[in-house]
């Protein structure tokens, strides 16, 4: 009985990561084609991936604090309309959805730990992805990222592409979903954003992108 009982818990909890799974590579491949606009034309695009996020220079997460919090200035709510990219929409929500604050606040308090990935989940016939580690690809920059432009120059002659992404671990609260992305394509070409999404219709629909660090 007990053996029994024991092989039930072990199905239920492969299931269950299965499903988690299958919502984190949802997640990022939404990100891919709706954010970054990869795979989605009549030509095939190609991307590095980084393997598994170490990020080299961590978000400021202190810049969402004031618009998570329960008494919000008004200078926080013009600051998120800037940095959601005029989502106004979004930006009225937050106003009042107490639940939306703590998903992002969730996610802020609990930036560590992120996955490795599997590039064979997010190929599709017109997005190529070639795998990197974080280390290999700072390791074209030098310790003081003193040789931008021959790293990049490198990174395109090796790979054909200058496209790179890193993906944070997906955070899950109630029915929203949180995921920190950075996007890097030369020495003054790249961006780090927070996507917000929410569940509806067991589908993950994108709610906005906050932007922490453009160039």
């Amino acid at each position: 009985m007990l053996k029994k009982l024991l092989l039930i818990i072990l199905f239920l909890s492969n299931l269950s990561f299965s499903q988690t799974d299958k919502d984190n590579y949802e997640i990022y491949s939404k990100v891919i084609s709706e954010q970054l606009k990869f795979g989605i034309d009549n030509k095939t695009d190609s991307i590095i991936l980084i393997e598994q996020y170490v990020p080299k220079f961590p978000p400021e997460f202190d810049i969402v604090a004031d618009f998570t919090a329960d008494s919000i200035p008004d200078w926080a709510y013009n600051f998120l309309y800037t940095q959601t990219y005029r989502n106004e929409e979004f930006v009225n929500r937050i106003k009042n959805d107490k639940e939306l604050k703590n998903a992002i606040k969730e996610f802020t308090t609990d930036f560590i730990n992120h996955p490795k990935l599997n590039a064979e989940l997010l190929k599709t016939d017109r997005l190529n992805i070639q795998i990197i580690t974080s280390e290999k690809y700072y390791s074209y920059f030098g310790k003081k990222f003193k040789r931008i432009d021959k790293a990049w120059k490198r990174i395109k002659k090796k790979y054909g592409t200058r496209s790179v992404i890193e993906f944070s671990k997906v955070k899950y609260y109630k029915n929203f979903a949180t995921v920190f992305y950075e996007h890097h394509c030369g020495g003054l070409c790249g961006s780090g954003n927070m996507v917000v999404f929410e569940k509806k219709n067991g589908k993950w629909v994108i709610l906005s992108e906050i932007n922490f660090r453009m160039s």
